[in-house]
């Protein structure tokens, strides 16, 4: 997967461009594991943006990949590659 948020693009799994994303904006410790930040990003998007939309069960590279394609219809990021 690659992403462009602004002039930065990413390139990994879904689940790396995630913990990527973690590590860089928040404290580790305030979001102990990538799922925990996945559940934030969608409540974030669901109350700025009222796109609600569920997230697949257990599965944190589906999740991801859930949340940057809502990010991607929301404008807040391009997916450039699947």
């Amino acid at each position: 997967m690659k992403i462009r948020i602004e002039e930065d693009v990413l390139q990994g799994t879904g689940t790396e461009i995630m913990d990527h994303l973690r590590a860089r904006v928040f404290d580790p410790a305030e979001f102990p594991d990538t799922e925990s930040y996945i559940w934030f990003l969608r409540n974030n998007i669901i109350r700025t943006t009222g796109l609600d939309f569920p997230l697949p069960d257990g599965d944190v590279e589906q999740q991801a990949q859930t949340v940057f394609a809502q990010l991607a219809k929301a404008g807040a990021l391009t997916i450039l590659e699947d």
